[in-house]
């Protein structure tokens, strides 16, 4: 088993991540200054260099449950609040999404996907976001590729592959686009488009044009495997007076205990945020055909 699959795990699973949050945020029309800042609180936390460097200590990959409770970390430091459900949703997002992208492609690959992600995610972040953050991490996936052998390159793909073994959710985008079968199973890559195969670590919802009619939708998945809201809650008082923020690293110490990694957030960029007052909730829905039983919850509600 490879000693340094946890931190591609980590960066790809987050920026896939962050490609859902800012195709969701764009969907439902969140004002820029809103979504700048969630984007950018999310991205500082998942790449700031304290993180990165617990990351890319040599340890053993972390486990399923520690990678998403510190992906759910990160995407709290933000103004932006994910419940339980929408978390389940996204993860089931980002893993299969992924997934699929190791799946097609071979060892070497991995870090190419790994670029792709960081650049992808670069373009999505507001003018005045430093990009710096994102060279220093591009840096250190460098070096770690010049010193790798072609076994070290064969064993870090294969522990990456088996880790996402057990997942097997199907999944709307993959099926629309004709990456995924009805049966679960992936298509080859020489049988997609092939922009989408040589590029892989881009966003995919560029390519997703969404045409499916209701009916062939609801023949592709059910609600228990799409988003189909992501709740957004903003706080304006208590959290946003904490120093810092505080994430429980993958690295096992001693005892089987795991350090808290404070992170100060006078690191943060700074954008203004003028945040509405609206019963202290935002919420935004993913634009996807609604169900009948949804349209018969928002008639009953209506009335």
């Amino acid at each position: 088993m490879s000693h340094f699959a946890t931190p591609f795990i980590v960066i790809n699973l987050g920026c896939e991540m962050i490609y859902v949050i800012d195709q969701r945020l764009k969907s439902q029309n969140i004002p820029m200054d809103k979504s700048g800042r969630v984007l950018t609180d999310i991205v500082t936390v998942l790449l700031h260099p304290k993180l990165q460097q617990e990351l890319f200590l040599p340890q053993p990959v972390a486990a399923h449950s520690v990678i998403k409770q510190l992906l759910q970390d990160i995407s709290a430091a933000s103004i932006m609040k994910l419940d339980e459900y929408s978390m389940n949703k996204l993860w089931d997002l980002m893993t299969m999404i992924l997934k699929w992208q190791i799946s097609i492609t071979n060892n070497h690959s991995i870090f190419d996907i790994t670029r792709r992600h960081l650049k992808g995610v670069a373009t999505l972040m507001p003018d005045n976001f430093s990009k710096s953050i994102f060279d220093d991490v591009l840096k250190q996936i460098q070096v770690l590729q010049e010193k790798m052998s072609d076994d070290a390159y064969k064993c870090l793909y294969n522990t990456i592959l088996l880790w996402f073994s057990e997942y097997h959710t199907k999944i709307s985008v993959l099926l629309r686009l004709g990456l995924q079968n009805k049966d679960g199973t992936f298509n080859s890559s020489t049988i997609i488009n092939p922009k989408i195969a040589q590029n892989l670590g881009e966003n995919i919802y560029k390519y997703d044009n969404k045409k499916d009619s209701l009916e062939e939708y609801d023949k592709h998945t059910s609600d228990n495997n799409e988003i189909n809201c992501l709740l957004a809650h903003i706080e304006t008082t208590k959290n946003s007076e904490k120093q810092s923020i505080q994430i429980k690293l993958p690295l096992e110490m001693e005892a089987n205990s795991r350090r808290i990694l404070n992170i100060n957030k006078d690191y943060f960029e700074k954008i203004q945020t003028n945040v509405i007052e609206r019963g202290n909730d935002l919420s935004f829905v993913a634009d996807i055909p609604k169900s009948p039983q949804e349209d018969l919850l928002k008639m009953l509600n209506d009335m």
